[in-house]
């Protein structure tokens, strides 16, 4: 007796067959976290697909029919980070005044580069050797940072003397440099050690003020 292909089999009793966006999301994911080691240790320039592919234990057809290529993986790759990261610097100092704000979020973004230095390495230092598109997305992150800074700017008018308006694309620039310097050197990041030094740079001028 011929027995039908797998797929048009019934799925068993009790059992639902998983459907193909399903899969597709539980491979893309497979791939994506494989991937965080191989940008991280080879670099974005050096990673070839075939690396990619090999990490992931998939086959270079079923990449494609995820990714577009490798920097579609990639940028996909950094928009997880980056939303990961604003969510949780985002839970960590909800409803509460600029400062403790800020200083929270300080805090947990250094957690999570001390935890996962390679997930922090895709966005502080890979992002920019990986195309204009990577440069971009790297300079929307550092564009949303500054923001969230020059939320410490007092109202106008009120007549305190702030520092100057380049100031928080400075401090921005300031921190992103200090952890890129850890990472490239492959020195752990400190949390106890780096948070002051952060919280001065950020905070400190403007409670100065």
């Amino acid at each position: 007796m011929v027995s039908l292909p797998d797929h048009l089999m019934p799925a068993p009793v009790g059992k639902e067959r998983l459907s193909r966006e399903v899969v597709e999301a539980h491979q893309r994911d497979r791939v994506l976290a494989a991937a965080v080691a191989v940008f991280a240790g080879r670099g974005y320039q050096s990673t070839t697909v075939d690396h990619l592919v090999e990490a992931a234990q998939i086959g270079v057809g079923s990449f494609y029919s995820l990714f577009d290529g490798k920097e579609d993986c990639f940028l996909r790759l950094y928009d997880r980070i980056v939303a990961e990261a604003r969510e949780r610097i985002a839970a960590a100092g909800p409803d509460v005044p600029w400062a403790d704000r800020v200083r929270a979020g300080l805090r947990e973004l250094l957690l999570m580069v001390a935890a996962e230095p390679d997930r922090a390495r895709i966005v502080l230092i890979e992002a920019n050797t990986a195309g204009a598109a990577g440069a971009r997305r790297y300079a929307a992150t550092v564009a949303e940072l500054t923001a969230v800074i020059r939320e410490g700017r007092p109202a106008e008018g009120r007549g305190e003397e702030v520092p100057p308006p380049s100031f928080e694309d400075a401090a921005v620039a300031g921190l992103a440099w200090v952890l890129h310097q850890r990472l490239a050197a492959g020195e752990p990041v400190v949390v106890a050690e780096l948070l002051p030094e952060m919280e001065g740079l950020v905070i400190a001028p403007y409670e100065i003020a």
